[in-house]
């Protein structure tokens, strides 16, 4: 029987699978970039790419007002 939290987590990995794509693609990329890229609102990337940073997948460097986010290792 598949639960509700099941369907949470594959919805997590998909999300969290798109935005590592995206910045293997293109690094350097602020929150915006990447929300527009996958069509997603901008605290829905926001959230997940904390949880990312959170699991040691990505990083950011800040830039002004700006984060730009990496993949963890690259610049």
């Amino acid at each position: 029987m598949t639960t509700r939290f099941d369907l949470d987590n594959v919805h997590l990995d998909l999300i969290e699978n798109k935005i590592v794509h995206s910045l293997g693609e293109r690094p350097g990329s602020s929150i915006g970039e990447i929300a527009k890229t996958l069509k997603v609102n901008r605290s829905t990337a926001s959230k997940y790419l904390h949880v990312l940073k959170a699991k040691r997948k990505v990083n950011f460097r800040q830039v002004g007002p700006v984060k730009l986010w990496s993949l963890e290792g690259t610049r």
